[in-house]
């Protein structure tokens, strides 16, 4: 049975697959520790990057933007509007839509928050020259859309 690929060996944990996974999980717990001083979770971040970006967007784009399943977003939101940070109102047009709107008191977070992340993601990234963070970038975008053609089953 062949154990190395053109990517690598494939068992864990020096396979790349794993490397990757093991390279998102410790982002996500330094992304964490930055916006934890906020109260925020990273779908709390997606979505106020979300509205920062466009105020008043409906649920499903913002589902959209952050290829979210909506039950999660629905969570998300919940959470948001407790703390009263976004507040949703039904579409003047359509009532079959719910738009989210920020509070605020979520629309102030940006000039806090935002300058953290900058400085965290300058942080990360620091041993990458501006042409490998370009290289990289490529690499992911292409990575995950091959990945997402391939579909749930792969021949074995």
């Amino acid at each position: 049975m062949k154990q190395t690929t053109a990517a690598g060996s494939v068992l864990t944990p020096h396979n790349l697959p794993y490397q990757m996974r093991l390279l998102v999980q410790l982002q996500g717990r330094r992304f964490q520790d930055v916006i934890a001083p906020y109260n925020l979770t990273p779908l709390h971040w997606g979505i106020l990057s979300c509205l920062w970006r466009e105020d008043g967007l409906t649920t499903q784009g913002i589902a959209v933007q952050l290829e979210q399943l909506g039950g999660t977003l629905t969570v998300g939101l919940d959470s948001m509007e407790k703390r009263r940070l976004v507040r949703r109102r039904t579409d003047q047009h359509d009532r079959r839509i719910s738009r989210v709107w920020l509070t605020r008191k979520g629309a102030s977070l940006q000039q806090e928050v935002v300058p953290a992340v900058a400085a965290f993601v300058v942080r990360i990234f620091a041993c990458l020259s501006e042409n490998e963070l370009n290289q990289l970038s490529d690499l992911i975008h292409r990575l995950k859309a091959h990945i997402a053609q391939l579909g749930s089953t792969e021949p074995g």
